[in-house]
């Protein structure tokens, strides 16, 4: 993404940050869909300090999943759990909790992946120094 696009991302990403902060404290209540402004800031963010600062923008985006896992898991939750209740849901909702179940399994499974290269790895570099 341009540096120019990442900028105004994150404008606009704050000005839907500091409007949400300002509905919940009208509201008093805190929904899962007022973290997604805050996710938009923080990839941004990420974006923009990923050539010069590259261990900063990999935090930003490590707080970013998490707040993207926890905000949709909450989100999926009530609404799954008013579909099967019968009460009234959230197809957006629903919608949700189903794509941060493949989020969450993708990157579970790109984890797993990984340290199994590094373990082949690691077991080809010591097969090699044995011998």
């Amino acid at each position: 993404m341009s540096r120019r696009i990442s900028q105004g991302v994150l404008v606009v990403g704050s000005i839907g940050a500091l409007i949400n902060i300002v509905d919940t404290i009208g509201t008093g209540r805190l929904e899962p869909h007022d973290a997604f402004a805050p996710l938009v800031v923080l990839g941004a963010g990420g974006e923009l300090l990923k050539e010069r600062r590259p261990r900063a923008a990999k935090a930003l985006y490590a707080v970013a999943s998490v707040l993207l896992v926890v905000a949709g898991s909450v989100a999926g939750a009530r609404a799954w759990a008013s579909f099967f209740r019968g009460a009234a849901h959230d197809w957006l909702d629903l919608g949700l909790g189903v794509l941060v179940v493949l989020y969450v399994a993708v990157g579970a499974g790109q984890l797993l992946a990984h340290l199994s290269r590094r373990a082949s790895k690691s077991r080809r570099n010591a097969s090699m120094l044995s011998e």
